[in-house]
């Protein structure tokens, strides 16, 4: 728990990686709301 609230605050300091880590998560959300539409 004590490494996730550091990393927390390292992405909150900086402005790309927060934004990186955004775009991850939005392209998880995609592939999972996609669900059995992909062909693999």
């Amino acid at each position: 728990m004590t490494r996730s609230l550091a990393h927390a605050r390292q992405i909150a300091a900086n402005p790309a990686e927060l934004l990186r880590s955004a775009i991850v998560t939005a392209c998880a959300l995609a592939l999972i709301s996609a669900g059995q539409a992909l062909p693999f």
